[in-house]
């Protein structure tokens, strides 16, 4: 199955689960279990708010087509490397590997992920407040 994409926006972040957790939730997009089989569509600064970031199940292919009527071209680049430019009509397909990259897990997939995150993003960190001093109480 193929899908097409068409938008008005900045940019696009394409992202598997993996990198869902940089760039892609910088620009809006939900953070995702690397056990998930998925392909997200981030929008970077989108024209409309109707352009929402999108989960598709892995195995779609994506297919992102430069418009003719585009003003301009556009660049590419995958994983910050080294950027292509997108001529007019030109279009870019995108499928996920059947060979996806293992992952160490200290413990479980499941627990070390949330704890990962919980560590990184602070969940649940509160800092400690002091004490009201007698000279704070009379305001």
């Amino acid at each position: 199955m193929a899908v097409c994409v068409c938008l008005w926006t900045s940019g696009l972040i394409v992202s598997t689960p993996t990198g869902s957790t940089a760039y892609a939730v910088a620009a809006g997009a939900s953070m995702i279990h690397p056990n998930v089989p998925a392909i997200m569509i981030t929008p970077i600064c989108p024209h409309s708010l109707s352009f929402r970031p999108i989960v598709v199940p892995a195995g779609v292919e994506l297919k992102i087509n430069l418009s003719p009527d585009a003003r301009n071209t556009a660049w590419v680049s995958f994983d910050g490397r080294k950027r292509q430019e997108i001529c007019h009509g030109d279009s870019i397909t995108i499928i996920t590997s059947c060979f996806p990259v293992p992952s160490i897990c200290f413990r479980d997939p499941v627990t070390d992920w949330f704890e990962s995150l919980a560590t990184c993003l602070h969940w649940n960190v509160r800092k400690k407040q002091n004490c009201l001093s007698s000279e704070d109480e009379e305001f």
